[in-house]
């Protein structure tokens, strides 16, 4: 699954996901916390916080699937003629 990030604020150190920039999903689960999670092809999916605890993979609220946002921008284009 393809995914374009649409949050990089507040990441913790080491995360490396960039805004606007498209990514392939290797991996999604639930974890401890109830959040859908997206393992993340290509960039660190995993480290510590500034706290010290440890974090694995992307709250997949930072993301929009990529036919989503091409749906949106069709139909703002529309929405401009």
């Amino acid at each position: 699954m393809n995914v374009v990030c649409i949050n990089d604020a507040k990441l913790p150190p080491g995360a490396n996901v960039i805004k606007d920039q498209e990514y392939e999903v290797a991996r999604k689960y639930i974890n401890s916390y109830d959040q859908v999670v997206y393992i993340i092809e290509g960039v660190t999916n995993q480290g510590k916080t500034k706290f010290g605890l440890p974090w694995e993979g992307y709250a997949a609220v930072r993301f929009a699937t990529a036919e989503t946002l091409k749906k949106e921008i069709n139909e703002e284009e529309f929405a401009l003629i």
